[in-house]
């Protein structure tokens, strides 16, 4: 979790653990071969917001939305929990092509956090969830959900979803797991890896990004590429950058976000990394102000950035990658009441009109020294 805030701002414990888990994990030592060619270019900068709120404060305080998966402009789901009666409860929320509303669609389980998702289309969606009893996969067809097995090796809370047609990983603490033709398969992670983030373009493409930490040996990057029979680790060794997110463009364009170490009294440097097909490049540029935690693009060369903002006052802060140059844009601040706190989660485009979501948390300031954190969505109108 960042660390730096003063002051009484309520997280529930929920919310605080999974935070703790994204920032704590990493990827590769780069060359900054073509990274000159982004810092170069003069940032701009987008003074009226270019993100909308289209959701927000519907749930019960102390909530917050984790993931999204958009499968067209008129369907999409965002999954995180909210307390209700002191109890965690997870919940799911579905975009219909007009408003987000709370899942209505038969059998969805019950669980205290929805955690992740990703869909393939309207009628092939996944959910990965948790609570105190236990983890729940569940698959929503197009007419109601349905819970699926899990593999043997459990998630324990954090395992994260990528999904294709015919296929869904589970990325536990111990082994990437895939699921098809109805049998789980599993990769053993070894002692000391974590993986913060895994994306599949198909079936036999796809990455999962993470770190090494043990006791008494140096840290490094993993970046692991899945061609469809195993799992091969491209990143250079000596790396000890911190991956966060890895978005696909393509077979030869791969995005991924990371933080740099941490220095006692600085904030964590962002990063963004380019793999080309062969190597990793530093393509970072002016990005700056923020711990970043979540990266998309529109495949067709611009490529969205955002995470938790340094401080706690101010609007959500993204960064659009666009024809090499580098723009920080400032989110919307969500109308009625003092707000501070916003904190981006996940990124996802909304189809191929050039849109995008993004989900995650803000904080309504409550009284002189109390708040409470509600759900985020926003939307991108160009």
């Amino acid at each position: 979790m960042k660390t730096g805030k003063t002051g009484t701002y309520l997280r529930i414990a929920i919310v605080a653990a999974l935070t703790a888990a994204t920032v704590t994990v990493a990827p590769a030592a780069v060359s900054a071969a073509d990274g000159a060619a982004f810092a170069a270019s003069a940032p701009g900068r987008v003074s009226a917001p270019a993100w909308h709120t289209s959701s927000a404060g519907t749930l019960s305080d102390n909530s917050s939305l984790f993931d999204i998966a958009s499968v067209g402009p008129d369907a999409a789901w965002a999954v995180g929990a909210q307390y209700v009666g002191g109890v965690s409860e997870g919940v799911i929320l579905r975009w219909n092509g007009s408003t987000w509303q709370q899942e209505s669609a038969p059998a969805v389980p019950e669980t205290g956090v929805w955690h992740a998702v990703d869909g393939v289309s309207a009628h092939d969606v996944w959910a990965y969830g948790w609570d105190q009893v236990g983890e729940t996969l569940a698959h929503f067809d197009g007419k109601g959900w349905t819970q699926a097995p899990l593999p043997e090796e459990k998630g324990y809370g954090f395992a994260k979803l990528a999904a294709v047609p015919g296929r869904v990983w589970l990325v536990s603490d111990t082994a990437i797991n895939t699921y098809a033709h109805g049998a789980w398969q599993s990769t053993p992670i070894p002692h000391g890896v974590f993986i913060s983030a895994i994306e599949a373009r198909n079936s036999h493409d796809a990455w999962a990004v993470g770190q090494f930490a043990y006791a008494g040996q140096p840290s490094r990057s993993v970046l692991l590429h899945w061609d469809g029979r195993s799992w091969t680790e491209t990143a250079p060794a000596g790396s000890d950058l911190l991956a966060t997110a890895v978005y696909q463009e393509s077979a030869r364009s791969v995005w991924v976000t990371a933080l740099a170490p941490y220095v006692e009294d600085e904030p964590q440097k962002t990063k963004v990394l380019h793999w080309n097909g062969r190597t990793w490049r530093d393509v970072t540029g002016p990005v700056d102000g923020l711990h970043a935690s979540s990266i998309t693009g529109d495949g067709k060369g611009t490529v969205w950035v955002s995470g938790d903002p340094y401080g706690y006052e101010g609007t959500a802060l993204y960064w659009r990658l666009r024809d090499r140059v580098w723009t920080s844009v400032e989110g919307d601040a969500v109308p009625g009441g003092q707000t501070q706190a916003y904190r981006i989660e996940a990124l996802a485009p909304t189809g191929r009109a050039g849109k995008f979501w993004s989900v995650g948390s803000y904080t309504l300031i409550t009284g002189e020294s109390t708040s409470a954190q509600y759900e985020l969505i926003q939307r991108s109108t160009r």
